[in-house]
């Protein structure tokens, strides 16, 4: 393995979430269901664990899909899917998750990071990794914001 075989490693790690964006279907949608997964096990731990997570998690992500996607030369590639767990885990913050919460938010946010609403879509144009995950953030922020009006009205 070369030097930057090895320097670009990391990146890749991060970017893959382990290599889980290397599936060939919906690599984002199965990163997404794997961090609602997550979120609820981390939940049963400690309900602010998810939170500190997601705290950590941020500017890792932005480091790692910056550098990935410098590395293979392509804006935003699929197989980046640690932006869906940043999205996936805003969604769900101080949200307890309970099976009707969790298939509300994971399909809130999915519909959002995926139709990406006009003032979202720009955000995909801020350089390296603010803008891979900057969409994701938006996403999850607005998937949170109806989930939140949903519970409070009962919904779900």
């Amino acid at each position: 393995m070369s030097y930057r075989d090895e320097c670009e490693a990391l990146p890749r790690l991060v970017a893959t979430l382990g290599g889980l964006g290397l599936v060939p279907l919906a690599p984002g949608t199965v990163a997404s269901l794997v961090a609602v997964l997550a979120y609820f096990l981390l939940y049963q731990i400690n309900a602010y664990v998810p939170l500190w997570v997601l705290i950590f998690l941020i500017p890792i992500a932005i480091w790692g899909s910056g550098k990935y996607e410098a590395s293979t030369n392509r804006q935003d590639p699929p197989e980046i899917v640690v932006d869906e767990w940043v999205g996936q885990f805003i969604c769900f913050i101080g949200v307890e998750p309970s099976p009707s919460a969790l298939v509300a938010g994971f399909f809130l946010f999915r519909i959002f990071d995926i139709i990406k609403l006009p003032p979202v879509r720009r955000l995909e144009r801020l350089p390296g990794g603010v803008g891979v995950v900057a969409d994701d953030v938006a996403a999850g922020i607005i998937g949170w914001a109806i989930l939140f009006v949903l519970l409070q009205w009962g919904v779900v």
